[in-house]
């Protein structure tokens, strides 16, 4: 795997699979990092995040300019819009858990696949699957048995920026797949830059960047070790995986984030927000598994 890293080798399918589901496990500590913060507001929080993520990526950078240099010279326009929409991921992300709970944003954030297929078929023209549209339904249902439920528990603002996550994520996976000449390091540095500059804004607006060490420390575990970290563990494994898998091993993120919440700080999810989750699930695992029919097409 080191070598893959370094560009010198190719791993096999059962490594890149590992490589998946070890970003998701660690994409799933963000969560529990902000649940652990004293007093840092939201944006003060996100500010930190998306510094530390940017010098993580810089520090990625650094680490391949002998063997695997980034290639900063080929970042077009998609490179761009695709960090922006990360960017404007990750702070959706921090504003709906402190208004609803992890459970509801990360079972929400499993429709990403189904976003992917419809705006890859909107924007790319890709074939979809007659299980695509099926997926979407079962979807749609379990979506409203979830927002159904966080109405009474959370914040109506809070569920607006959880249904918006998967969108994005969905239109990111699209906007990369347009540009297959961009280094995955461009995206994620840019995300880092863009978040960094507009939460310091919003912070400075609301109090300052002040904040104590301990509540630094636990924005920088979600930015520079969840992301520094995950998106480099995702970024190399995926290429050796068929797509249609990559987001069924990505779903340990949405298994262990509610979980480790659930543990401490003994945040208990609704049965309403379960049923509607594992509903979303079991579309997400049954529209992977089907994708790889290729006889069974809708529209082309």
């Amino acid at each position: 795997m080191g070598r893959a890293f370094l560009g010198e080798a190719e791993l096999t399918e059962r490594e890149g699979a590992v490589l998946l589901a070890l970003a998701g496990t660690v994409f799933s500590f963000t969560a529990v990092a902000y649940r652990a913060v004293d007093t840092a507001n939201d944006w003060q929080f996100l500010a930190y995040r998306g510094g530390s993520t940017a010098l993580a990526m810089l520090a990625l950078v650094a680490l391949r300019h002998r063997s695997r240099p980034v290639d900063f010279g080929a970042t077009t326009w998609k490179a761009i819009v695709a960090g922006f929409l990360l960017a404007i991921t990750s702070m959706l992300y921090i504003l709906a858990l402190s208004r609803i709970s992890a459970a509801t944003t990360l079972l929400l954030l499993a429709a990403a696949p189904v976003y992917a297929a419809v705006f890859g078929w909107l924007l790319l023209r890709e074939r979809v699957h007659s299980a695509t549209f099926i997926a979407i339904g079962v979807t749609m249902v379990g979506v409203a048995i979830m927002v159904g439920t966080g109405l009474d528990a959370g914040s109506g603002m809070g569920l607006v920026f959880a249904m918006l996550i998967p969108a994005l994520v969905g239109l990111y996976n699209v906007v990369l797949r347009s540009a297959p000449g961009t280094d995955p390091v461009v995206p994620a540095l840019l995300a880092g830059v863009f978040l960094a500059l507009g939460a310091t804004a919003a912070a400075l607006a609301n109090g300052g960047l002040a904040v104590s060490w301990r509540d630094a420390a636990l924005a920088c575990v979600s930015g520079g070790a969840a992301l520094g970290i995950g998106l480099p563990l995702f970024n190399l494994g995926h290429r050796s995986v068929p797509a249609a898998r990559v987001s069924l091993l990505l779903m340990t993120e949405i298994v262990l984030a509610p979980l480790w919440v659930w543990i401490w700080p003994g945040e208990t999810p609704r049965v309403g927000t379960l049923i509607g989750g594992a509903i979303v699930l079991a579309a997400v695992v049954w529209l992977v598994t089907k994708s790889s029919d290729s006889e069974d097409l809708l529209i082309v």
